[in-house]
């Protein structure tokens, strides 16, 4: 019988705080928090053998009045890269809702320990107290995360900030070309057309969205969906700049080769200043049909 594993993130002023549940029905979890029943410990990392958590970040509203959901995950295996195709080991609920979600999970990321924030789900505005459910099983063991908007802690600001540093980028496709879009909503390009084996360049823009320059920060770009396994490559994952070398904004370009046949969803990732405060990166997403 497969084990259930209950998460529960949030942040609350700019405290993180994560907690797991063993064997928890769902139903049954109203947003209190068994510390003593705690799993959430760093020392779980390995280099192989450990599970991916989904983590629910928070809830922001549009101007419309609906709000997006942010999801985000802690693969907590320093070395190894985990896939798991949508379907019955990776699903939303309720259903109208599965499908953005990554099924491609990168190892722990250098710095910033776990990926934030990379799709969000949009929710209309009478969502009232009903969730949002992320599931994830592997290797029999089920994990997964309540997506809400009930609770004023869990909401965070998409790219408005007091200091004109802390902004999310906004980020455009020039190559393929696409929507210029900002903040963790994001945008999509694509598709994209190529053949196994070749050469796809890839440039994306980054300015700041009042036209002021751009604070420290990096581009980073990964495979998000795809066929299983160590199939996607690129020439240059991560492209890092300063204050002085991105005055105007700039350009981040890299070339990307597909090992295997199938539709993908490259993802890229623009940033300026730190994940501590749910602040400040915007988030972009290429559809690429890999032919034989």
């Amino acid at each position: 019988m497969a084990v259930r594993q209950l998460i529960v993130v949030g942040f609350l002023a700019n405290g993180f705080f994560a907690f797991a549940t063993v064997a928890t029905p769902l139903r049954a979890q109203e947003f209190e928090f068994p510390i003593e029943e705690s799993e959430w410990l760093l020392q779980n990392l390995r280099p192989t053998g450990q599970p991916v958590v989904p983590i629910f970040e928070g809830w922001m509203t549009r101007s419309d009045g609906s709000y997006d959901l942010c999801f985000g995950y802690f693969n907590m295996n320093m070395d190894e890269v985990i896939d798991i195709p949508l379907g019955p080991d990776n699903f939303i609920e309720p259903a109208a809702f599965d499908g953005s979600q990554p099924t491609h999970f990168l190892e722990v990321p250098e710095r910033e320990g776990r990926y934030y924030c990379v799709f969000t789900v949009n929710v209309p505005a009478d969502f009232g107290r009903q969730r949002v459910i992320w599931t994830l099983r592997q290797d029999g063991r089920t994990f997964e995360v309540p997506g809400h908007t009930s609770i004023p802690g869990y909401e965070v600001r998409d790219f408005a900030h007091l200091s004109r540093d802390f902004m999310a980028p906004q980020l455009q496709f020039l190559e393929p070309e696409g929507p210029a879009v900002i903040g963790k909503r994001g945008g999509t390009a694509g598709i994209s057309t190529i053949r196994v084996g070749s050469r796809l360049p890839l440039s994306v823009s980054v300015r700041h969205p009042d036209g002021d320059g751009l604070a420290a920060g990096l581009v980073w770009w990964g495979k998000y969906r795809g066929p299983p396994g160590d199939n996607v490559r690129f020439s240059r994952r991560v492209l890092r700049f300063s204050a002085t070398e991105a005055p105007a904004g700039m350009s981040a370009t890299t070339d990307v080769t597909f090992d295997e046949p199938g539709d993908y969803m490259v993802f890229v990732q623009a940033r300026q200043g730190s994940f501590g405060d749910q602040c400040c990166w915007t988030n972009g997403y290429l559809n690429v049909r890999v032919t034989p």
